[in-house]
């Protein structure tokens, strides 16, 4: 009688779906980000210059929990990175689900990054690009 519970509850055990596990690098950022403002260079000083507030024109990011970027609509983020940096730690990005198509990206001529380094903390991330060393900065969006 033992074999045939031990079976059974092998079988049970067995047929159970996984539960999704955000990778605590990614964890974090998971969710829908807004551009808020841009590092430029004026009078040879590095500061913050605000970008519009406006829903309309306002620039989204969102991070899904197998860290596949998107734009905010939900389409394909064009010239995508492969994988991020966060606060120092590499995070590959390998999709678990299909990425929704966004023909805006076959007239796109991806020169970009392999690699993003983003230094989060609580509700705001500093994007840094290897193009021209740009940095943008992004705050969660509820």
């Amino acid at each position: 009688m033992k074999p045939v519970i031990f079976l059974l509850l092998i079988v049970v055990l067995g047929s159970c779906k996984p539960k999704t596990v955000v990778p605590e690098t990614i964890a974090p950022l998971v969710g829908k980000w807004r551009l808020e403002a841009y590092e430029s260079t004026v009078n040879g000083k590095k500061e913050w210059t605000l970008t519009s507030i406006n829903a309309s024109t306002a620039n989204y990011i969102l991070i899904r929990e197998d860290g596949v970027l998107l734009t905010g609509n939900g389409q394909e983020l064009c010239c995508a990175p492969a994988a991020l940096i966060v606060n120092g730690k590499r995070f590959e990005i390998v999709p678990k689900s299909a990425i929704p198509n966004n023909p805006m990206c076959a007239l796109v001529d991806c020169i970009g990054c392999a690699t993003w380094d983003i230094e989060w903390s609580e509700d705001t991330f500093i994007l840094n690009l290897c193009v021209s060393s740009s940095r943008s900065r992004y705050v969660r969006e509820d």
